[in-house]
């Protein structure tokens, strides 16, 4: 067995098994017990069958046609025409990582047995993961309530050739797999994003020459959030040996919001992360189908689980907490460019006679992504309401998909920000010419040189791509880098 091998058993998938599989091609292996789980599931469903006892999706139809029996010699051909029947999907595809991702979570719920369907389909599943099987997925059509079109167009392609059994079209279809999918993937960037951004923003106190006092000890005892003391503790170790701490350091009493509230917001945006962490582990293994099979019963249980308000609050609480980390990075950015409030050359660049604007033009596109991240972070669980969908049936939706495809975007925004932030904190240490830096953050200052230069004079200033691409190699977390 390979030792990056992620073994799935439908009880303990994580974010970072997620990522480890989608992301990084870690083989998968479906776990002995789950096989079991899955074959005493199927018996229980077809026990069901043989009685004729009346269960939605399995011996009745779905839908409008809730309750209209099935005729056992046609189940097959509704099992695939229902699938069908939901594949309407266009618009943009999922990217090869995202459909990776929802494979994992399908199969990860397979193994549950919650699902009732044969060990056949879940091992089809391990095979098209570990073989790298592309499949064409597409982002649009899901209310959140089950990834209905898009699970087609998975079920479509990777079934093609298999009979499917009562149930298992409407277990395939009820699945929130690409919703949790994206979810699990942004989840895991936004973390490490935050804890860099957490380190970056020790380098720009440097290069404001801002007062570290919002660090002391009597400013965390003061508001025992936990969140505050993990983000007040993170940059005071930046800043160790650092001019700051010195007399004569800070410029200022009383810095700008943006810099004396540090520790309040990156704490707020912490503990709004172990929330969103904790209820999306718990939904990572937990059930979004309806009817679920209770082996311990020996029964099928009509349910809503596919409704996924808790996977839409959490990355709402997340995107809703990122918020004021993008505007403070935003006015960071503006303050440091700015020589009223820096002390600094307008622009970061000393005069040299052409008039050039320097950093202004990177601290105006920084303020352009901000604002599309905040506009981002509008809730989805103000939901959809539709009574006219399936007679009223279906009469209000958790928008699971829109929320998961929003964190997704606020990640890639906030890579570029935070590497714009970066770029302009260092020119400005570099132009103060302060010293010593702290013993961390001499070492972020030294990756970032070692990938951008500084920008003396006449010479351009620096795009920010390089920087990212360094950024992406270390998966966005700089705790390497100062370490």
């Amino acid at each position: 067995m390979n030792d990056r091998t992620v073994t799935i058993d439908g009880q303990t998938l994580t974010a970072r098994q997620v990522v480890e599989i989608a992301r990084f091609d870690a083989p998968v292996l479906l776990a002995p017990q789950a096989l079991g789980c899955m074959q005493a599931a199927r018996q229980v469903v077809e026990a069901a069958v043989v009685r004729g006892d009346r269960i939605y999706g399995v011996t009745t139809s779905v839908g409008a046609k809730t309750g209209v029996p099935l005729e056992s010699a046609r189940m097959e051909e509704f099992n695939r025409r229902l699938l069908e029947t939901h594949n309407f999907g266009h618009g943009p595809t999922a990217p090869d990582e995202v459909v990776r991702a929802m494979m994992v979570i399908l199969l990860n719920s397979m193994a549950s047995g919650r699902l009732g369907v044969r060990p056949l389909l879940a091992t089809m599943l391990v095979d098209a993961l570990n073989s790298r099987r592309a499949f064409r997925i597409h982002l649009w059509g899901s209310i959140g309530q089950s990834d209905m079109s898009p699970a087609a167009d998975l079920a479509l392609d990777l079934y093609a050739d298999t009979a499917l059994m009562p149930g298992e079209a409407l277990a395939l279809l009820n699945s929130s797999a690409l919703s949790l999918g994206m979810a699990a993937l942004a989840i895991d960037d936004l973390r490490r994003l935050l804890n860099s951004w957490t380190i970056a923003s020790a380098l720009s106190m440097e290069g404001f020459a801002a007062n570290p006092s919002i660090l002391s000890p009597a400013a965390v005892r003061s508001r025992p959030f936990e969140g505050l003391r993990t983000a007040a503790g993170s940059i005071l170790a930046c800043l160790e040996g650092s001019y700051l701490l010195r007399s004569g350091g800070p410029r200022h009493l009383q810095d700008p919001l943006c810099f004396r509230s540090l520790p309040i917001v990156f704490g707020n945006a912490f503990d709004s992360f172990a929330f969103a962490q904790k209820q999306i582990a718990i939904e990572l293994n937990a059930s979004q189908n309806n009817p679920i099979v209770s082996i311990e019963d020996g029964t099928l249980v009509s349910v809503a689980n596919f409704d996924m308000l808790s996977l839409s609050m959490s990355l709402d609480t997340v995107r809703l907490a990122l918020s004021p980390v993008v505007t403070s990075a935003t006015e960071r950015v503006a303050k440091l460019t700015d020589s009223f409030w820096s002390g600094l050359p307008t622009g970061l660049i000393r005069e040299d006679g052409l008039g050039l604007p320097g950093f202004n033009g990177m601290a105006q596109f920084h303020k352009s992504l901000a604002s599309e991240a905040r506009l981002l972070a509008s809730p989805t669980v103000i939901e959809l309401a539709s009574s006219s969908h399936s007679n009223g049936n279906l009469d209000r939706a958790s928008m699971a998909s829109v929320a998961a495809r929003r964190a997704r975007e606020t990640a890639e925004l906030c890579r570029s920000l935070l590497a714009m932030e970066l770029m302009v904190a260092a020119q400005a240490i570099e132009i103060r010419g302060a010293a010593p830096l702290g013993v961390s953050t001499a070492k972020l200052l030294h990756f970032i040189r070692s990938v951008v230069p500084c920008a003396a004079g006449r010479e351009r200033v620096p795009h920010p791509a390089p920087l990212l691409a360094a950024l992406e190699d270390r998966e966005y977390d700089l705790t390497g880098v100062v370490s």
